[in-house]
C-alpha cells in the first residue's frame, strides 16, 4: 500500500496576458500549495478502480470523469501496463472552488503509480503526460511554489523559495465554472512582469503580492453574490489580514498571514459568524 498527498494550490496572483488563437489564454501566476491535501491511497488489484471517502466524495464522482482515473489510465497507456489497480481517494479540497483539487488529485496518481508500478518514469516524460490532462496538473506534479507563464504549463521555480505564509480560505459552499468566469472576463490592461523578493521575510513578500491582482475576481463578482459576500468578510479582517482576494477562477477567497495564530484565531471567529460556509486555516 502506498498513500500519496494531493496538496491545494493557491493562486496567489493570476494576471491574464491575452488571448491566443487556439481560444486558451495567456496568464502569469504565482502558484503556492497548501497544507490542505487531499489523500490517494493506492493497492495492489486485478482491476482499475477508484473508491472516493470524505466531505467533498459526493461532488467529486467516482467515474470515469474523475481525473484519477484519466491519469491512471493515460499513465498505463504510455507505459503499456496491464495490471490493475485500487485507488481511495480521501476529498478534503473542495470541489470547484479554484483550489485545483482534481489537478492534484492528477498529479497524485501520476507520481503514485509512478512509484508503486515502479515504472521509473522522468520529470520531462511525466510532465508531457500531465499536460494532457489539464494546464493545471503539470504544476500539481512537484507542488511546490513556482512562477507559471503560458496557459499555466510553462513553470519557474522560484529560485529562494517562499517564506513560511498563513492562508485563512473560505469557500462560500457556491461552485464557480471556469468556462462560465472566462466567457464574463474583460481582458485587463497590460502588467509588467512580476519578479519574487530576494531573500525577503513574510511581511516583504505580503508587501510585493500587495501589487498585483487575480484578473478573473470582477468576473467572478459579476457571477456571484457569495463570492462578493466572502471577500467582503475577508476586508473586514484587514490591518491583520493580507492578500485578500479569490483564488484561481473561485469560487475559494483567502487572506494571507504571517503569523499561524492569527489564521487561526480568525478562522475560528469567521466559522462562528459563517457556519454554512466551508472555512479552514492552512500554511501555504
Amino acid at each position: 500500500m502506498l498513500t500519496v498527498t494531493a496538496p491545494a494550490k493557491l493562486n496567489l496572483f493570476l494576471h491574464i496576458l491575452g488571448r491566443r488563437a487556439d481560444g486558451y489564454h495567456q496568464m502569469e501566476s504565482l502558484v503556492a500549495f497548501a497544507a490542505l491535501a487531499d489523500q490517494l491511497t493506492i493497492e495492489e488489484s486485478d482491476a482499475l478502480s477508484l473508491a472516493v471517502e470524505g466531505e467533498f466524495a459526493t461532488q467529486a464522482g467516482a467515474g470515469e470523469g474523475n481525473l484519477v482515473l484519466r491519469a491512471a489510465q493515460a499513465l498505463r497507456a504510455h507505459a503499456g501496463v496491464v495490471r490493475g489497480v485500487r485507488l481511495t481517494l480521501m476529498k478534503h479540497i473542495p470541489v470547484g472552488a479554484g483550489l485545483g483539487g482534481g489537478s492534484a488529485d492528477a498529479a497524485a496518481a501520476l507520481r503514485g503509480l509512478n512509484q508503486f508500478w515502479k515504472l521509473g518514469i522522468g520529470e520531462v516524460a511525466l510532465h508531457a503526460i500531465a499536460a494532457t490532462l489539464g494546464a493545471d496538473v503539470p504544476m500539481c506534479l512537484a507542488s511546490t511554489p513556482a512562477l507559471a507563464h503560458g496557459i499555466g504549463t510553462e513553470l519557474t521555480p522560484l529560485p529562494h523559495g517562499m517564506p513560511p505564509l498563513y492562508a485563512l480560505l473560505v469557500y462560500p459552499r457556491a461552485a464557480l465554472l471556469t468556462k462560465d468566469v472566462y466567457a464574463a472576463f474583460t481582458l485587463a490592461p497590460p502588467v509588467p512582469a512580476w519578479q519574487p523578493p530576494v531573500g525577503a521575510d513574510a511581511a516583504a513578500w505580503l508587501a510585493a503580492l500587495e501589487g498585483t491582482a487575480n484578473h478573473l475576481q470582477a468576473a467572478a463578482l459579476a457571477l456571484s453574490q457569495p463570492v462578493a459576500a466572502v471577500l467582503q468578510a475577508l476586508n473586514a479582517l484587514r490591518p491583520k489580514a493580507s492578500l485578500v482576494r479569490m483564488t484561481g477562477s473561485g469560487a475559494c477567497c483567502f487572506a494571507l498571514y504571517a503569523n499561524e495564530a492569527m489564521a487561526e484565531e480568525a478562522a475560528h471567529a469567521l466559522k462562528a459568524e459563517r457556519p454554512e460556509w466551508w472555512i479552514t486555516a492552512t500554511n501555504i
